[in-house]
């Protein structure tokens, strides 16, 4: 390998070599044994230089002096000595730095390249059969036939699933291909990034080279990282999804029903709504932006702010809340992380309301007058 080696002199100096350094220890290593004088000529640095790196190069064990002989010498320790002194220093290293490294237990946060195309396939097939209560998932229209039946079984069970299909030059994906596959299914005419995101926590993203065309250097990234899925989602939510037509909406559950995942409450609510039915919610609920213990509040569903399913009625790019009133007062309820809402819910258990008691419309002009 020549002195001159970009990655060499990088390489050395990720390990504390300044570029005169590398110049003088390549030098070195070239000649094997040599006088400073010799050095200091092939390096292009000073003589005085010389005596005094190799002051330092032998403390670190790079270089053994002959200061016996004259005139003196300077010998280059093996390289693979020098290695394995490194290594054994970095292990020592990494023992010191565990001792001292405590990381929560119950969070687990990981990353993964992936580079081959029929791994990138499996993975999210596999994150998709893994998938407890939410799957949001933008997939290339030629990968859909491959997903269908996972995506299926994840409806059926009942997570909360939303599905983006993206032109990637392939033939039009037929309406009947998407009827089931999600609770909401839309296609954009455009080519998109592969994304799927698996109960706030598991994930995948990819270039949407690294599964269409020929093979490319690009690459996907696995992740399990409770902080990186919701903002995946809310960039999911807030740019690629408003721009795709609607194709399919799935029939909501039948009622009561209780969600541990906001939006899928949200979109519930939505469509029963628009069915003609009150609603009451019953909700584990804190403040919103606080770490206060839960606490379960009851109302009347009078408002959905939502972009889940068109229309959109959402005054802000990724709301999705509900308006509930108590008879009392109302109140904005959205899910974890909840920023402008009153409270932030953990679960919700949505009835449909019950027709001898106080109708949603009186409940909202008594809590108007009572704002006023």
């Amino acid at each position: 390998m020549s002195t001159d080696d970009a990655s060499l002199r990088e390489q050395l100096k990720s390990f504390g070599f300044s570029d005169k350094e590398v110049d003088t220890y390549t030098a070195l290593l070239a000649h094997g044994e040599a006088k400073a004088s010799d050095i200091a000529q092939s390096a292009g640095v000073s003589k005085r230089y010389v005596y005094n790196v190799f002051s330092h190069f032998e403390e670190r064990g790079l270089v053994e002096m002959r200061d016996h002989e004259t005139p003196t010498t300077a010998r280059a320790v093996d390289p693979s000595t020098v290695v394995e002194q490194l290594s054994d220093r970095l292990s020592s290293l990494e023992e010191q730095l565990e001792a001292i490294h405590e990381p929560d237990p119950d969070v687990d946060r990981r990353y993964e390249v992936i580079k081959s195309n029929s791994t990138v396939r499996k993975r999210i097939a596999r994150l998709i059969r893994s998938a407890d209560n939410e799957v949001n998932v933008s997939v290339p229209a030629s990968l859909l036939p491959d997903l269908a039946e996972d995506l299926e079984a994840a409806v059926d069970r009942g997570v909360f699933t939303l599905v983006l299909v993206n032109d990637d030059g392939t033939e039009s994906v037929p309406e009947a291909a998407l009827q089931g596959i999600g609770d909401v299914a839309r296609v954009w005419e455009h080519a998109g990034p592969i994304l799927v995101c698996v109960d706030r926590r598991h994930g995948l993203f990819s270039p949407l080279e690294v599964i269409v065309g020929n093979a490319s250097d690009q690459q996907a990234i696995g992740f399990t990282e409770d902080r990186l899925s919701p903002l995946l989602v809310g960039s999911f939510l807030g740019n690629y999804w408003p721009l795709a037509e609607e194709v399919y909406v799935h029939d909501p559950d039948d009622l009561p029903a209780t969600y541990d995942r906001f939006r899928h409450a949200v979109l519930a609510a939505t469509l029963h709504r628009r069915r003609g039915r009150e609603l009451t919610a019953e909700m584990e609920v804190r403040s919103a932006n606080s770490r206060d213990d839960y606490q379960t509040r009851r109302g009347r569903v009078i408002r959905v702010k939502q972009k889940l399913v068109r229309p959109a009625t959402n005054s802000v790019p990724i709301e999705n809340s509900l308006v509930v009133t108590d008879g009392e007062d109302h109140y904005t309820v959205d899910g974890p992380g909840a920023i402008t809402e009153t409270f932030e819910a953990r679960t919700v258990t949505l009835d449909v309301a019950d027709d001898r008691s106080e109708s949603v419309s009186e409940m909202v002009a008594r809590s108007s007058k009572l704002d006023e």
